[in-house]
């Protein structure tokens, strides 16, 4: 597989849809642990970019190029059936993302769970399963320097779909024969089709991506905001202020009463993919050329309207003393010891049954009381904003084999894709043991245990979602009541809240959704070289500038804006728009 330079101009095969009933991902930065600095729009979820149809692609049974393993290679018999196990061991390096997590959480990389893979699945097939722990926010730099170093693990994963195009720029995957990949993991494979993922695997004419499956991509309402419901009530209100003008007002009282902190808002550095997005900022219906050629989840928007709004509203909480001085100085483990420890107001993460948060919150807070802000459905507040977000797409993770992988390695990860793929697998993997992990309720339907901590079965970071999410990104009963419940928060003094925050907060922005208000990112047929060349740099560049613009004096937030936005312009933002501008001129828009 020959490795492509960021400057030319690459047809790929995924497209995504300019059209708003189109679907994009969720979350990202989706890290967990961090604080939404008072945003109004709080919450984002990790996130795939959607595509929609593939004018490069080829039919589903394109068998790839010679260079992929061919299909008369694997066994005779298809799936697990005809699984054997490898003369020689084969050493199964695997990515998996490690999120910042509170003392005593299990390890991504190292725990009970990378254990039972290995006796159940590595043992049984001669394959030593070894975990590769990724930062999570920092998979760009990790896998530029592995493959650097000729250490990249057999597969390359990502959410982004623009990430996605960059690892193929760069040469990180490997073609591989769709018959081959069939024949192995029938049962992956017929689940992508299932939910019409199998046209998407193409990147710049090879078959390259193989792609896990996403529920309920129309929302993002897994991810959460919870916040201190006894001190809304206790300045005056019966239900969250969703408008931004009334939200500073409460801001006021319940710092004039004294609770929280010294910053109620608290605030750590703003780092990582899919910072500052600024979809309830934006005009709708949304200008074309606009929402084309600065409309991305994966970088930032500085020098835009909406990107300006955004700004200015974090700078008014900051000079109103409620974001800390030094946010810029705090890392994400910040937001949740200012939460647990009572100070800050709101904390945003991923819901499962059991979040160690929550049970190091309400030990320190007796008495307290949390709800999780919901989406009412569509609302234009005072201040021309609106309750816009980014949905999550029917893409779970994009996933490439690693052009630096032997052929054996190969084989036995699309065994480890299929023995996953098993129903008491994958329902092992995300629930447990039943008395340990999880109970059934008298419905016949599985609970997770609020607090797994002590345990040696202890699940990592949300039920293990780092280690299935190569299957699918959510845990699914197939009935949405059942699903939120699945999620929800359990064993807590306000778990009924919770159901009730969570279930209005899926409704609204189904409704939402409905109205146009779920904005996906525009997605090209032909890769965007600039962003490729420029992204990393604009990254580092953003967070400064966008320091010095919410730390700056409100009186120099015009100047600051201004100065900041031709700064960002000149570092490569500007070529990026001016490329997008060309592709969407050429028709390379879907």
């Amino acid at each position: 597989m020959k490795k492509n330079t960021l400057q030319k101009l690459l047809a790929i095969a995924l497209a995504g849809a300019m059209a708003m009933g189109t679907l994009t991902a969720c979350g990202g930065s989706d890290e967990p642990a961090a604080s939404n600095a008072g945003s109004s729009n709080a919450g984002t979820s990790d996130s795939s970019n959607s595509g929609s149809s593939n004018a490069g692609s080829s039919d589903s049974s394109n068998s790839g190029s010679s260079d992929a393993p061919a299909a008369d290679d694997t066994p005779a018999v298809p799936g697990i059936e005809g699984f054997k196990a490898f003369d020689e061991t084969v050493t199964l390096r695997i990515p998996v993302y490690q999120r910042a997590t509170p003392n005593g959480a299990a390890d991504a990389a190292d725990n009970y769970w990378t254990d039972w893979v290995q006796t159940e699945f590595g043992d049984k097939y001669n394959i030593d399963v070894e975990y590769v722990a990724l930062p999570r926010g920092q998979e760009n730099e990790n896998y530029a320097l592995l493959a650097a170093s000729g250490e990249l693990p057999v597969c390359c994963f990502e959410y982004d779909y623009p990430d996605v195009t960059m690892y193929q720029n760069e040469g990180y995957f490997a073609e591989y024969d769709i018959e081959w990949f069939k024949n192995i993991a029938p049962t992956y494979w017929a689940n992508m089709e299932a939910e019409g993922l199998a046209p998407y695997t193409e990147i710049n004419g090879e078959n390259v991506l193989i792609i896990g499956t996403r529920p309920y991509g129309k929302t993002n309402y897994q991810f959460v905001t919870f916040y201190r419901k006894d001190w809304v009530e206790a300045a005056g209100y019966t239900e969250y202020p969703t408008d931004p003008a009334e939200l500073l007002k409460m801001y006021a009282k319940i710092d004039e009463l004294g609770l929280g902190g010294d910053h109620i808002l608290g605030g750590t550095k703003v780092e990582g993919n899919g910072v500052d997005q600024n979809y309830a900022y934006r005009t709708y219906p949304q200008d074309e050329v606009l929402w084309a050629t600065t409309g991305d989840y994966s970088i930032p928007a500085l020098s835009t309207e909406a990107q300006k709004k955004l700004l200015k509203w974090n700078n008014t909480l900051y000079n109103l003393g409620y974001i800390d001085d030094e946010y810029n100085t705090r890392t994400s483990d910040f937001a949740i010891s200012d939460f647990v420890s009572g100070k800050t107001f709101t904390y945003s993460c991923y819901s499962t049954n059991n979040i160690d948060v929550l049970n190091q919150f309400y030990e320190q807070n007796p008495g307290a009381k949390l709800g999780i802000i919901t989406n009412n459905g569509p609302e234009t507040y005072s201040d021309g904003t609106c309750n816009a977000f980014r949905p999550n797409g029917i893409f779970g993770e994009y996933i490439g084999f690693s052009s630096q992988a032997t052929e054996e390695e190969k084989q036995a990860f699309a065994m480890y894709l299929e023995w996953m793929s098993q129903d008491d697998i994958l329902f092992t993997l995300q629930w447990g043991f039943e008395g340990k992990n999880f109970n059934y309720d008298e419905n016949g339907n599985p609970v997770s245990v609020a607090d797994q901590s002590g345990i040696e079965e202890q699940q990592s970071h949300n039920n293990n979602v780092d280690m299935w999410c190569l299957v699918t990104a959510t845990r699914s009963l197939g009935d949405v009541d059942k699903d939120i419940k699945a999620i929800t928060p359990m064993g807590y003094p306000d778990s009924d809240q919770f159901f009730a925050d969570i279930k209005k907060n899926y409704e609204g922005q189904l409704a939402c959704y409905d109205a146009g208000l779920a904005s996906p990112d525009a997605m090209f047929t032909v890769s965007i070289a600039a962003a490729d060349e420029y992204k990393e740099t604009l990254w580092t560049s953003y967070a400064t500038l966008r320091d010095k613009i919410v730390m700056g004096s409100e009186a120099d937030f015009e100047k600051n804006y201004e100065e900041a936005s031709k700064q960002y312009l000149e570092a490569g933002y500007q070529a990026i728009i001016d490329e997008k501008k060309a592709a969407l001129d050429a028709g390379y828009v879907n």
